[in-house]
């Protein structure tokens, strides 16, 4: 017999989430209302941010879903762990990209300390002096969605690595 679900239940859970080798992936989906930190601290960095090639979504700040979530689960959880990204990144066939020949589609991953901090996905790629520079759709923790030059954001942008997914 299932048990009933409670409050808590309702307003926190995990989806059944798999790599492609059919492995679980750790995530929490948080249904609470709006944490007012987090409207704040949007509303802080649309300020320190506000910059003509970074473009902030209209979207809200919320805990439903990461960067994490928004580049390998479609906006629909939050992944937390690092571990897990490097585990999808193992299990679903993602391959390293050079600079010089990211693509609109693959994603990027930023490093701290050998953890994954930060992702989002490559959505142009302009030239600037004849080198790369990729426009990133990401989402800044719980706050709202931005397009952004890989190193015009709140995290380190010193350790990335582009990844594409083999099909």
């Amino acid at each position: 017999m299932e048990r009933p679900q409670n409050e808590r239940d309702l307003a926190r859970s995990q989806l059944n989430l798999h790599t492609r080798l059919e492995n679980q992936i750790i995530n929490e989906i948080n249904r609470e209302p709006i944490r007012y930190g987090d409207t704040l601290q949007a509303a802080d960095w649309k300020r320190k941010f506000s910059f003509p090639e970074v473009i902030h979504r209209p979207t809200k700040a919320s805990r439903k879903y990461n960067c994490h979530g928004l580049t390998f689960a479609s906006r629909r959880t939050w992944i937390q762990y690092p571990s897990e990204i490097a585990k999808i990144i193992l299990e679903d066939d993602y391959r390293v990209v050079a600079d010089q020949e990211v693509l609109p589609g693959d994603v990027v991953v930023y490093y701290k300390d050998g953890d994954a901090e930060h992702s989002g996905t490559v959505v142009r790629v302009d030239r600037i002096m004849g080198l790369p520079c990729p426009m990133i759709l990401s989402k800044w923790g719980g706050c709202h969605e931005v397009i952004h030059p890989v190193g015009r954001c709140p995290f380190d942008s010193q350790n990335v690595i582009y990844y594409r997914i083999d099909t």
